[in-house]
């Protein structure tokens, strides 16, 4: 029995070597592989924040955009507003003035205080034309959820 155990020893031996060898090896291999998704999961994690980062910033591109044809729409609207104000106004100044001085030719007496009178009507209604543009102007910004 003796004779048994001692050549078993050396086999023993020999095969708890090679299975270690084999774990040892087995460990490098689960090392590596963890350091290789280690870095894949890294890479994968900055591509989400990327593409997140594009999609959030074309969002914003978007409503930029969306503003920007909002403003041009506003900004078209206001000058067609006063420029028929303008003409308007001009319209009643021309035609005030003329009757003020076909007044002033019939009775010649017309007073320098009328006068002034008329032009003082002429600046009220100018200067009303104007505040109803704006509260035109106001009113479609608000209905466009718009405040500045």
């Amino acid at each position: 029995m003796i004779s048994d155990t001692k050549l078993s020893s050396p086999v023993e031996i020999e095969q708890l070597q090679n299975e270690k060898t084999r774990l040892e090896e087995e460990s490098r291999a689960l090392d590596e592989e963890l350091k290789q998704l280690e870095i894949r999961w890294k890479i994968l994690d900055e591509k989400v924040a990327i593409q997140e980062l594009k999609s959030e910033n074309a969002a914003k591109k978007e409503t930029i955009s969306q503003l920007e044809s909002k403003i041009g729409s506003l900004e078209t609207r206001l000058e067609k507003l006063l420029t028929i104000g303008t003409l308007k106004k001009e319209d009643v100044t021309a035609s005030e003035n003329a009757e003020s001085q076909e007044d002033v030719k019939e009775t010649g007496d017309a007073s320098e205080e009328e006068h002034q009178k008329d032009e003082d009507t002429i600046r009220v209604m100018a200067l009303d034309n104007e505040e109803e543009i704006s509260n035109n102007v106001e009113a479609e910004q608000e209905s466009q959820g718009l405040f500045y």
